[in-house]
């Protein structure tokens, strides 16, 4: 039997029949369209690590080999100029000396701070913080004075802690009153930043200064100590009364104690006569008058 070429080709496979070739082809067009999903994929890959990558590698380049980031101003706020300029002089000091040198992401706030604090006694809080491109900005809190401190012929503000943190000028007082204590011990040495006096004294002394005039109807004319580690003060008052205290127990016992005697213990005379009190001594109290001398319990 003779077959046609047609047919000859079908049975040695070297023609594939309509169906066969449909889908041939399909599957050459679904390898070319995973590949270019593959393609895309790591193409959006490559842009994304492009687009990651160019914004690190500019940067670090203006950190490390520009001096854009180089710390260019110092300023301060909230501060008197004294103050602010001595500020200054503390952060340009320690960038200047830092190994990591003028760039403002390796300035250490922290350390700032720290030694702001230490140096400057007047300080009562400090913030340092970076202001890009190249600004350190500190904003200081200054200590507010609760008393002055009158030794060896100098002037002191005090705050709350008894601390001697600034010398007292004309220029610096504050718009209040403020209670002076005298110290008789004139050869007292005062360091700026230490305690002259324990805190006890002062808070002594604020509420002995708004209870005891509100008692007597006189107000507080002078403070004295007779040293800077004295237990005891006097306070002389502006109707010439001196009371002696005992800065070691509460003003307010001791107050009650002199409003029992100027109000149930003595006569209206010698309330009028009264010249020296003495609440020194637990549960006693000593008093002078224009017409003598006295002991109570």
């Amino acid at each position: 039997m003779k077959l046609w070429p047609k047919e000859s080709q079908l049975l040695k496979g070297k023609l594939r029949r309509p169906g066969e070739s449909l889908s041939f082809m399909a599957r050459k067009s679904a390898q070319w369209t995973m590949f270019q999903s593959v393609i895309l994929q790591w193409l959006s890959i490559g842009l994304l690590v492009a687009l990651l990558m160019i914004p690190l590698v500019l940067f670090g380049w203006l950190l490390f080999f520009t001096n854009m980031f180089d710390v260019q101003a110092v300023t301060v706020v909230d501060a008197r100029e004294e103050t602010a300029n001595e500020v200054k002089k503390i952060i340009n000091e320690e960038i200047a000396s830092s190994p990591l040198g003028k760039n403002i992401f390796f300035v250490q706030a922290n350390t700032i701070e720290e030694l702001i604090q230490g140096r400057l006694a007047k300080v009562r809080t400090v913030h340092v913080v970076r202001k890009l491109p190249g600004t350190i900005k500190a904003i200081v809190q200054e200590k507010t004075p609760v008393s002055l401190l009158l030794s060896g012929g100098k002037y002191y503000f005090l705050d709350e802690q008894g601390i001697a943190y600034e010398m007292a000028r004309l220029d610096t007082l504050p718009g209040v009153v403020l209670t002076t204590v005298k110290n008789d011990d004139e050869e007292a040495m005062v360091t700026i930043g230490a305690a002259a006096v324990d805190a006890s004294l002062i808070s002594f002394l604020q509420v002995a200064g708004e209870k005891l005039p509100q008692l007597v109807g006189a107000q507080i004319g002078e403070v004295h100590v007779p040293s800077l580690a004295a237990r005891e003060v006097k306070i002389v008052l502006n109707n010439n009364w001196t009371v002696l205290f005992d800065v070691t127990r509460p003003a307010e016992g001791q107050i009650e104690v002199i409003r029992k005697l100027i109000q149930e213990t003595v006569s209206p005379e010698e309330v009028a006569a009264m010249q020296h009190i003495d609440v020194r001594i637990p549960h006693r109290i000593y008093y002078k008058t224009a017409l003598g001398e006295s002991e109570g319990q």
